[in-house]
């Protein structure tokens, strides 16, 4: 039977344009939401020195390479011990995202992300996203160690990259679930 369960939560920022509004506000979401849970905001190798400073005073700071896969993979060498949940900067996330994940939680093999559509005019879906290749990256959760024994996303087209690692992580045992009614703003 499913039932929502208490659960150890930090927080991945990927920043690949680091501003610093737009940190301070995910940042102070989350805070909102979270309390002063684990937040580790993770910038391109180039940012420069004033930025990367400025932002280290808002939160733990790295930076990884050109990549958004760099920025996923430096972001999990940092992370928080148990699970994760990945954000872009600029979103602002929204309370009790761990509640609705951990109610469909069965072990730290589970890799969660939100389903996202696309709707026309009139507001009728004309596309779902719910495969892990194609999701939105706001929202995804994945558990540290479950990561480290999947390895690191390969570098090259994001798409690619995770129809290479949700098939390695398969290979290990692990569940993708896509949870409607998760998505992060």
């Amino acid at each position: 039977m499913n039932k929502n369960k208490s659960i150890s939560l930090g927080f991945i920022i990927l920043a690949s344009d680091l501003n610093i509004g737009r940190l301070k506000s995910t940042r102070n979401s989350i805070w909102n939401n979270y309390g002063k849970v684990p937040i580790v905001c993770v910038a391109p190798k180039n940012v420069s020195t004033i930025e990367y400073k400025e932002a280290k005073e808002l939160c733990d700071m790295h930076k990884g390479k050109d990549t958004i896969t760099s920025l996923i993979n430096t972001g999990f060498k940092h992370g928080h011990k148990d699970w994760n949940v990945v954000v872009m900067e600029g979103t602002w996330v929204k309370a009790n995202i761990d509640k609705k994940y951990s109610y469909f939680m069965q072990d730290e093999k589970d890799i969660f992300f939100p389903v996202v559509t696309d709707c026309d005019i009139q507001g009728k879906p004309t596309k779902i996203y719910n495969d892990f290749w194609n999701c939105s990256l706001n929202g995804l959760m994945i558990h540290q160690r479950t990561f480290k024994e999947v390895g690191d996303l390969v570098d090259g087209s994001l798409e690619q990259s995770r129809l290479i690692w949700n098939a390695e992580a398969q290979e290990k045992g692990c569940k993708f679930k896509a949870i409607l009614g998760a998505k992060l703003c």
